[in-house]
């Protein structure tokens, strides 16, 4: 239910599922479909399964790209290789796939949870139940939502439709941001049903690596160092922040690491080209998570946060990994007004949110940002608790949820 007297998607809908306390029985028996096993935030997921007890078994594709291939430190059935955006060969390997389910029903058959990461996973999922007759429910997680999704025309109405079908088949939903449900799940999907938020925030694995979580050196600003981190796709934040670059060459530097996101005309060749171009912009190529953490946001004084790449849809929803990352080392985020990130900004006091004309609104920000300001800020977010950027407790109460689901689904 939106309360609409409320300004915060966070504090609009009420979320009971989060509110129950049920014990998770030992060894929860999960069936994990996931569309990459080398993909960090999976690596994380079943991390933080695996850690509080639950056994699971992966399904996953393996997805092609430049970063290291990781090997799954759980029992995994490697459904193939897959290209990102190539979406008739990943039909394809979905169609082949079904095929590793039906030889490993007796899996499926033992699971209490079929566990899927995505909309193609979980239609795989959907497809396994039905095939081995499991009764084992589905849970479906969504942490972003396509723009394929958020479009006009047939192709649109048609996966939104098809979407639909599948989450009526779901016992569960899952989102890292309120703002899925307010804007998209509950007005374009009509979804009334039992969902569960679970943030982007860091795993216990890297919370343990940053614990420390020592004070920022003494300030040299300016020049005010930013970071852009994660996969690198937004086209005109980098647009922005090479035009401030260039116009501020004594009073910002930028640093910009992670995966460039070919499919969105942001290459690897691009960002060494413009890195070449300006003195101030410094590009590193990708990092590993959450081992490099530290040590890049150790180096810099803001984190960008905000993100137009798919403006009033997904990017107005979701919160960034990078603004807990940041976060739990003091660096404050740089976010958008009027999106969930610039919410979660304005609400914890992490940052700043900025307004349209962004580019213009951001020169002026940093034209009068002032060290005692910036300091006062860092200063507060090192004594923040630490379960405002880390998994403390979010995966632990997802696991008994799933328990309790299972539970019923075998009465």
């Amino acid at each position: 239910m939106i309360d609409s007297s409320s300004g915060s998607d966070a504090s609009a809908i009420s979320n009971p599922i989060q509110e129950s306390a049920q014990t998770p029985r030992p060894g929860l028996r999960i069936a994990f479909f996931g569309h990459d096993s080398s993909e960090s935030t999976i690596r994380k997921r079943v991390y933080e399964f695996q850690s509080i007890g639950a056994k699971v078994t992966g399904f996953m594709f393996r997805r092609r790209h430049d970063k290291p291939v990781l090997e799954p430190n759980w029992t995994n059935f490697d459904l193939g290789m897959t290209d990102d955006g190539y979406h008739g060969q990943r039909l394809l390997r979905l169609l082949a796939a079904v095929g590793t389910l039906v030889r490993n029903r007796h899996v499926l058959r033992d699971a209490d949870v079929l566990y899927a990461r995505n909309i193609d996973m979980l239609a795989l999922a959907a497809a396994g139940k039905m095939l081995t007759r499991t009764r084992a429910p589905i849970v479906y997680e969504a942490l972003d939502v396509h723009p394929a999704f958020t479009k006009k025309g047939i192709k649109a109405r048609f996966l939104r439709f098809a979407e639909r079908r599948l989450l009526s088949r779901s016992r569960l939903l899952i989102v890292s941001s309120p703002s899925f449900i307010a804007r998209y799940f509950l007005p374009r999907q009509n979804y009334n049903g039992p969902w569960f938020l679970l943030e982007n925030k860091l795993g216990s694995a890297a919370g343990a690596l940053m614990d420390a979580r020592p004070r920022k050196s003494p300030l040299n600003a300016p020049p005010w160092i930013i970071g852009w981190f994660g996969v690198i796709r937004c086209q005109r934040s980098l647009e922005i922040l090479t035009r401030i670059a260039e116009r501020l060459p004594r009073s910002v530097i930028v640093h910009i690491r992670g995966l460039p996101s070919e499919r969105d005309g942001i290459t690897d060749d691009l960002l060494k080209d413009v890195a070449r171009k300006f003195d101030n912009i410094r590009y590193f190529g990708v990092y590993q998570s959450p081992r490099d953490l530290a040590e890049i946001y150790g180096a810099v004084d803001l984190a960008w946060a905000a993100d137009f790449s798919a403006s009033g849809a997904n990017s107005d929803w979701l919160i960034p990994n990078r603004f807990y990352e940041g976060g739990l080392n003091g660096v404050p985020a740089i976010a958008r007004k009027g999106t969930a990130t610039g919410d979660i900004v304005e609400r914890q006091s992490t940052g700043w949110s900025l307004d349209e004309p962004f580019e213009e609104t951001f020169e002026a920000f940093i034209n009068h940002l002032d060290r005692s300001t910036y300091t006062e800020l860092v200063d507060r977010m090192l004594t923040m608790d630490r379960s405002a950027f880390v998994d403390t407790s979010d995966t632990r109460q997802l696991l008994q949820q799933l328990a309790k689901i299972a539970q019923d689904a075998r009465r």
